[in-house]
């Protein structure tokens, strides 16, 4: 058994070592590729030429036709040669042939073709001797055309036979799988030929698609079916086994529904991600992945015209707060591309600065020796401006908070401390140290507060306005909801509940949330940043509520698990939660501005003889009772919660009305 396998290996090393010489000549020295190309096409234009002359006299040439053609065939073919370096005949790999090839051949072989026009024409007052250059012009019609579909044809059978006819190799072998695409576009066309070229990936049988007018016809030999929400019956009939959803294009809802019907059929699924994923804007197989809660919430991208965002970081000195946090590395990440001249980052946690800076040495590597890590405690003063006033920044982002809604009701003291107080004390240092914009990053829960989490931000946005009011420093304040995926988010909880086998806790079964993916946050963030508006408040249109229980079972079906696998349970409301988020305090008006999706609106503000009373006491004395007295004292809004839990069958079911989402900022240009 030894001596065969050993002769086995024999014999396939000598195979490879022949099939791979040719490759190893052309491929690894460019000079003989081009020199064998330029040959063959020697060989061609020269056949071509004596054939397209055999064609014009019926396969009779006389003695005349004989000489005509052996004079001109040097010029014919010179001219061809020519122009087909001129326009890269001699480039290109055949077995990736494309439009872009065949549009070249075109080209070159018909001005190849109009030269040897023009110099018959210019035949009697050219120096040389007309039978050199007077071709019949049947003739040079007919050479071009030969030449033409000999060369497509050269290049067409290498890549039909690469693709059909492709070795492979002896350490992966052919995957049976039986594959449907969803989505029958130009992504999915895109797919269906990677996974031809990959044979290991399995095999397309179908594809699937809503458009009645692409049912019954073929891409790439494969037959278009729909609707999709039949998806069940035609996998059973095609015997497919796992799903490839192909649209980039789709929103979150209409992903939401595919998925819902390929989990109902019991079927493996994967998908492409979203157009804005797709940098390169081609589909390549590697980019498939499972599905994930981002693209069930998928938004369609907001930009604002121009670059102002670019604009208004390039080469500035930017420093981040909180930046090891989930907005704040984000923050981070994103600031660092618009090239600032350097960023410093702010956190107390020191494995979230490790990791946040690893991000960033992974991401922009570039640009690495402009970026400083500082293990700071916000709430420390005189660290604080130290650092402000050694590293002069011009811009401030102030992501660092405290943001648990059950934990701020344990620690009232703490939460004002940390979210408002320090944060009003990091704007007055910045506007000491000329700073010239700060961005602070608030949250939805601000809008007619519950918890003391989100009394102590509508505190910090008042404490900030009054601090730079008077001043040349230009405020931002930012709102939005809850981010996918960060600490503080229930995503991360019901995974670790799914992975555990379950139950899934959901406070009420009508309890619902604005969500925003992180990336598209900061980005909002940012092109707020630039809007100069005077003092208001903005406020973003991004679309309706989620539901927290229907957040659940798309994560069940994410899992692939069912609600008889992992139950989903009740638990009631916890104490400073709402029902629902609002979005703006009640009485505001609202006005355009110049982003089409953004209004303007405008919010209280506490008199400054008050919120120098609250600081003065705050400053003396700040108990837990002190704390939330001083909450009470200062956002009129704030209703301290200390009614029984209601369990979800007691509490009454919300009507909300359509809401325009939570991604309001406040922008404050205030003149001295």
């Amino acid at each position: 058994m030894t001596f065969t396998r050993i002769i086995l290996t024999i014999r396939r090393m000598r195979t490879d070592q022949q099939s791979s010489l040719l490759d190893t000549i052309l491929g690894q020295t460019p000079g003989a590729r081009t020199f064998f190309l330029f040959l063959f096409h020697v060989v061609v234009f020269f056949i071509c030429f004596v054939l397209a002359n055999l064609v014009r006299y019926d396969f009779t040439l006389n003695h005349e036709g004989v000489l005509l053609a052996r004079s001109g065939i040097t010029v014919v073919v010179l001219l061809q040669l020519v122009f087909g370096g001129l326009f890269g005949f001699y480039r290109g790999w055949w077995r990736y042939v494309g439009i872009s090839d065949v549009i070249r051949l075109v080209l070159g072989l018909t001005t190849a073709a109009a030269v040897q026009n023009l110099l018959w024409f210019a035949g009697n007052v050219l120096p040389a001797q007309s039978r050199f250059i007077q071709m019949p012009r049947g003739v040079i019609l007919i050479d071009w055309a030969l030449a033409l579909l000999t060369l497509f044809g050269a290049r067409l059978a290498v890549r039909l036979g690469r693709d059909r006819f492709r070795p492979r190799d002896e350490g992966s072998a052919r995957n049976e799988s039986r594959l449907l695409i969803v989505g029958a576009g130009d992504a999915g066309e895109s797919l269906a030929r990677e996974i031809e070229h990959r044979r290991q990936l399995g095999k397309v049988v179908g594809f699937v698609d809503d458009q009645r007018i692409k049912w019954g016809s073929s891409i790439r030999g494969i037959e278009v079916r729909g609707p999709i929400s039949t998806i069940g019956e035609i996998a059973e009939e095609l015997e497919a086994e796992e799903v490839l959803i192909a649209i980039p294009s789709a929103s979150g809802k209409r992903l939401r529904e595919i998925v819902k019907f390929v989990s109902a059929a019991g079927l493996q699924f994967k998908i492409l991600p979203g157009i804005d994923h797709l940098v390169t804007g081609k589909v390549h197989i590697t980019q498939l992945r499972p599905v994930n809660l981002e693209d069930l919430l998928r938004r369609k991208p907001i930009e604002l015209p121009g670059d102002p965002v670019r604009e208004l970081f390039r080469g500035k000195r930017v420093l981040v707060t909180g930046a090891g946090g989930t907005i704040g590395a984000e923050l981070s990440s994103q600031i660092l591309q618009f090239e600032p001249s350097r960023l410093v980052l702010v956190e107390r946690s020191e494995f979230a600065l490790y990791e946040v800076r690893k991000r960033l040495s992974r991401e922009a590597k570039g640009m690495q020796p402009a970026v400083a890590s500082c293990l700071i405690d916000i709430c420390d003063e005189n660290v604080i401006e130290d650092l402000i006033g050694r590293e002069r920044p011009q811009i401030v982002l102030h992501a660092a908070a405290h943001k648990h809604v059950p934990i701020g009701e344990e620690n009232p003291a703490e939460y004002l401390h940390n979210n408002a107080l320090a944060a009003r004390r990091v704007a007055e240092m910045s506007v000491a140290h000329g700073v010239e914009r700060f961005v602070f990053i608030s949250t939805d829960k601000a809008i007619n507060p519950s918890s003391v989490m989100g009394s102590t931000k509508r505190a910090a946005e008042m404490l900030l306005l009054d601090a730079a009011r008077g001043t040349g420093m230009q405020l931002t304040i930012v709102r939005f909801g809850n981010v996918i995926g960060s600490s503080g988010s229930v995503i991360p909880l019901f995974m670790e509940q799914i992975a555990a086998g379950g139950p899934i806790t959901v406070t009420h079964p009508d309890v619902t949330r604005y969500f925003i993916r992180t990336s598209e946050a900061v980005s909002l963030v940012l092109q707020a940043a630039t809007l100069e508006e005077n003092a208001g408040i903005f406020m973003l249109d991004m679309g309706e509520p989620v539901k927290i229980v229907e957040l659940a079972r798309d994560l069940l079906r994410l899992s692939n698990h069912t609600e008889d696998e992992i139950p989903i349970i009740f638990t009631g409301l916890r104490q400073g939660e709402k029902l629902f988020e609002e979005i703006r305090l009640r009485g505001e008006s609202i006005r355009p501005t110049v982003h089409p999706q953004i209004v303007i609106t405008d919010t209280p503000q506490a008199e400054p003889s008050l919120i120098r009373a609250v600081l003065q006491q705050a400053s003396e004395s700040c108990a837990a009772h002190e704390a939330l007295e001083l909450l009470e004292r200062l956002v009129p809004e704030y209703r301290r919660d200390t009614a029984p839990r209601v369990t979800p069958t007691q509490q009454p079911r919300p009507t909300p009305d359509r809401r325009v989402a939570p991604l309001i900022v406040a922008n404050a240009e205030l003149s001295r």
